[in-house]
């Protein structure tokens, strides 16, 4: 085995017993450490939809990545620290990407909740899609670089459509990790 000078050596998959030399974030896959929410929704012009995502009071942080696509015109704002409101919608369980795992995500999602009261600091604002010729011409927003989120923080997402029968999909995925610094 090596040494970096500091003491550390390579690592091994639990599961496998292999050195683990796959990227971090697909270690914490094998791990049962990694977790996505995945879906769709419809929204007509000047439709809003609003996301609560809740991230718990521990040192187990959230590396936090997502796509989002649309057929028409969207706007996606992630705020953090937003606050007041937010009532209604309905629960989002998260799903383990280690599918014969048990664990559960830390993070708490509401889906179609009422907007926040203070929105918070904006940390992402992408607008996408298009019109051409009287058709959708779509788009995407993709964020590979994890944002690894605050502990016991409220993030709002929103969606905010600018073209009729807007279709949207969205993948949010993420590991967490214990914070050893």
């Amino acid at each position: 085995m090596w040494n970096d000078g500091v003491g550390r050596y390579p690592t091994l998959d639990r599961i496998t017993g292999s050195t683990t030399t796959i990227t971090y974030a697909h270690h914490e896959v094998h791990d049962g450490d990694h977790f996505f929410i995945e879906g769709h929704t419809e929204l007509d012009t000047a439709a809003t939809l609003y996301v609560k995502l809740v991230t718990p009071n521990t040192t187990k942080w959230a590396h936090f990545t997502w796509e989002i696509s649309s057929n028409g015109i969207l706007e996606t704002k992630l705020y953090e620290g937003s606050s007041g409101g937010m009532a209604g919608g309905a629960g989002v369980t998260p799903l383990n990407n280690n599918r014969n795992s048990t664990k559960t995500s830390g993070m708490v999602i509401t889906s179609g909740v009422a907007v926040a009261t203070t929105l918070g600091t904006l940390i992402s604002n992408k607008k996408v899609g298009g019109t051409q010729f009287k058709g959708s011409s779509g788009g995407d927003s993709v964020r590979s670089d994890e944002l690894i989120l605050k502990q016991n923080t409220t993030y709002l997402r929103t969606f905010l459509s600018s073209s009729d029968d807007n279709f949207i999909s969205f993948k949010a995925t993420w590991y967490e990790h214990t914070n050893r610094a």
